[in-house]
Formats: C-alpha cells, structure tokens, sequence
C-alpha cells in the first residue's frame, strides 16, 4: 500500500526536476558567448511505477527525475576542424613569412636586386662605349659596390628572418608544453570523475578546446579513453594517455659544420626516457615554421650566395684577362679575400678598370668591358643558366610559393569556417530555443506546485476535516 503522503512525494520530485532544467537552461544561457562552451541537454525520465497491492497488472507512475546532463558534440566534425585548423594555421604562417622574403628581394621594383644587378651590366656597357671617360670608369665601381651592398643586405635581412623564425619557434614549444601540462591536468580529474559515473561537461569543454588550440600548432589526432581521459598522437608519436604526457624540448639548432643556417632540432621527451627526434610535418604553425626555416628560408640565401660568388667569380676572370688605361693586366674587380656569399669591390681607382682587350689596344678599345656586359647573358653563368635568369627564376619560385600559400590558406580558411558552422549549429546554444525551454521549464515547475498544493490540501482534509 502506498503511502499517504506518495502525492507530495510525486510533487517534490517534478519540482526538483524542473528546477534542474532552469538551472542547465540557465547555464546555457549564461555560456551563449563562452569559446569553446557546448550546448547542455537535461534529459527527463520517468521514475520506477508503483505496483498495486492486490492487482499486480496495475501499476502507477511515481513521478519524474533527471536522467542524465548531456553535452551536444558531433566528434567528427571536432576531428575535421583539428585538421583544418592545422591547416589553415599552416598555411596563414607561410603566407606571411613568405610575404616578408619578397619585401627582402622586392621584386619587381626599382630598388630590386635585379634592377641593382641591372645596372652594373649597363655601367659595364657603358665603358665599353667610352672606355678613355673617367667618369663611367668612376660609375662602375660604384655600381658594383651597389651591387654587393645589395645582395648583403639582402642576405643580412633573410638570416636575421631566419633568427626570428627560431625564436617563434621556441616561443611555440613552450605554448605546446603549457597545453599539455594543462590536459595532462584535466585528464587526471576526468579520469578520477569517470571512476565514480559522474561527468564534468565543462571540463569536457575545456579539454576540447586545448586539444583545438593545440592542432593550430601541431598535426594532432585524438581519441578518447574508456576510463575518460584522452589520448593524443603526434606525427605517429604518442605524445599523451590518460596518465601522462611527454614534453617537447627544443634542442637548438644544428649545424653540418659548413657555414650554412642548419636546421631547426626538436625532441619529444619523458623523464629519463630517450628523446625521440622529431622533425613535424608542415601541419600547423609549428610545422610551417620548421619548415620554413630548414628549407624555405636557407634554400633563399644560398641561392643568393651563389649568385654573389657567380659573379664574383665570373667578373673577375674576365677582369684579369683584360687590361687597364696604362696597359697592365686587370687584377680581381672583387675581393677574393671575402666570406663565401659577400661581394665587395677591390679598391680600385677608376684607371685600373680592365676595360681594354690588349696591353696596346687603340684610343677607345672597350673590348673587355663589353664582355663583361656580355656576361650577364653567359648561359653557364650558375647552374646552367646566366645571371638574370638565375634570379629571375629565384624570385618566381618565392612568387609561386606564395600565391600558392595565400589561395591554399584562403580556400582552408573557407573550408574551416563552414566546419565551425556545421558545428556551431549543432553544439551552439540559441537564445530563443533556451528562452522557450525555460518557459516550459517555468510552467513545468508551477505545475508541480499546484499539484503539492492540492495534495496538501487533501490531506489537511484527511487530518483536520474528518476530525469534526
């Protein structure tokens, strides 16, 4: 038999049900704007009926109670976005990098290294009209320190690019440290709150969104535990469990002892585990910045430090085989006494110009300065190819390589947001739609306390009417 106060009984448990609903359409509401926060459902269920003394076909329904607190999630769509993010981000860093070398070579342009380039060919034509003037004597030499000066500044400019690149990366490595120390947090309280059948959405949440921020630097996959924590790969290196993660060190930059940048070296760590050397695929900041700064960037100032010894290489021994005003043979245009890579003109006076062919030429022989002028058509000048063209074909690869990572990144951009769309659309909180659940919520609840009222009611009669 059921007791006589089963009616309120019935009654606290809807009013305590729907209030919960207030509070989770509360929450929502109060998260509309919060990054990174999804949608909570209350799911409702009915409680356990009550048999009928005496007539066991017959039961009664005892009422309501919270079900389960759910958040909305669509996990392929959080996989797709950690990819398009890596991707996006990926591309967006190489854009801008690769921005900044054109700027360096500013080409086209007047001020451009193939307009400096330019321009000491013709001073060379120019001796070779009026070899016996001083003052086109006087202009080449300035055009070749011209010359020089630019492709150093050039160089300076794309190293010191290089530098910065390090240092963003280091600054990153820290980040991807931070973030895993904080899941590697989060794992440890979710995994003791799955232990006891509990679960902390918000948490959820948080998680989420360190494992997004996270694929913006990293190529990152996820997959979540049956104890509740999550596990995360790297590039193919298991970089965290539900217990602990490891720790990514950067180890400096190393050198193969020839005077080139060398290369960025990164190493996954753990404890006194061995590192695992690491080089990232080109997925996320990270990746475009490693990238960038062992191939991109050093491939630039190798090639114009190839172009530099070219011609000082190939101006000099056509120099030498030339002859100056007074019929001595031409010595080096270019120090040969310099770095690899660094141009810079001897210290000549305008009558030492190796203009003439032979040590007795005729008033006016410039036979020698135009072949100099000629060289900048010399189809073995570097690599197969002459001077022009070798820089030309540096500027166009940069030129290529970043127009394709401006359409790439703003194709992946699109993509991206039409993800995070999908998603919003799904796991987003809408005003309306929780302003309607709390209306219903609210008419739910007054309800419930109309039905304790009655059951009071009944049994004031019970208690104090029958008395009479």
């Amino acid at each position: 038999m059921r007791s006589t106060f089963f009616g309120i009984e019935m009654g606290r448990r809807a009013l305590s049900a729907h209030r919960t609903v207030a509070d989770v359409v509360g929450h929502n509401l109060a998260n509309a704007a919060t990054e990174g926060y999804r949608k909570q459902n209350i799911a409702l269920t009915a409680t356990q009926p009550y048999g009928q003394s005496g007539q066991p076909s017959l039961s009664v329904g005892t009422g309501v109670r919270v079900g389960d607190i759910a958040r909305r999630q669509n996990r392929y769509l959080d996989r797709e976005i950690q990819q398009r993010t890596g991707a996006a981000k990926m591309w967006d860093t190489r854009s801008q990098i690769l921005h900044q070398v054109q700027d360096i070579l500013a080409e086209p342009g007047d001020s451009g290294i193939n307009s400096v380039l330019d321009r000491f060919f013709n001073a060379w034509q120019d001796v070779a009209i009026e070899p016996d003037n001083s003052a086109v004597r006087t202009a080449v030499l300035e055009r070749g320190q011209e010359l020089g000066d630019a492709l150093g500044l050039a160089q300076n400019q794309v190293a010191n690019m290089a530098s910065n690149i390090e240092e963003r990366a280091a600054t990153r490595v820290n980040k991807i440290n931070n973030l895993l120390d904080e899941l590697e947090g989060l794992n440890a309280q979710l995994v003791a709150i799955d232990a006891t059948d509990m679960r902390m959405n918000d948490l959820l949440d948080r998680r989420d969104m360190l494992v997004e921020e996270l694929s913006s630097l990293v190529s990152v996959s996820s997959r979540d535990g049956a104890d509740g924590g999550i596990r995360l790969v790297v590039d193919g290196i298991p970089v965290m469990d539900s217990y602990s993660s490891r720790r990514l060190e950067y180890a400096g930059v190393e050198g193969d002892g020839s005077g080139s940048l060398g290369n960025v070296a990164l190493n996954w760590t753990h404890g006194s585990q061995t590192a695992i050397p690491w080089e990232p695929s080109q997925a996320g900041e990270l990746g475009a910045l490693v990238g960038l700064r062992n191939e991109e960037v050093p491939g630039v100032l190798a090639d114009l430090g190839a172009l530099a010894d070219a011609l000082r290489t190939g101006v000099n021994a056509i120099h030498q085989d030339g002859y100056d005003l007074e019929g001595n043979p031409g010595g080096a245009f270019f120090s040969e006494t310099v770095d690899p890579g660094v141009l810079r003109v001897e210290d000549l006076a305008p009558s030492e110009v190796a203009a003439a062919a032979i040590p007795d030429g005729a008033p006016g022989d410039g036979d020698n300065a135009q072949a100099i002028s000629d060289f900048r058509q010399d189809p073995e000048a570097i690599d197969g190819t002459d001077p022009g063209d070798f820089l030309r074909s540096l500027v166009s690869h940069v030129g290529v390589r970043t127009e394709q990572s401006d359409q790439l990144g703003t194709n992946t951009n699109n993509m991206l947001m039409q993800l995070e769309n999908q998603r919003d659309a799904i796991t987003g909180v809408s005003i309306d739609e929780e302003l309607t659940h709390l209306i219903t919520a609210q008419n739910s609840f007054n309800a419930a306390a109309r039905l304790v009222q009655t059951w009071d009611e009944m049994l004031d009669m019970i208690v104090n009417g029958l008395v009479r």
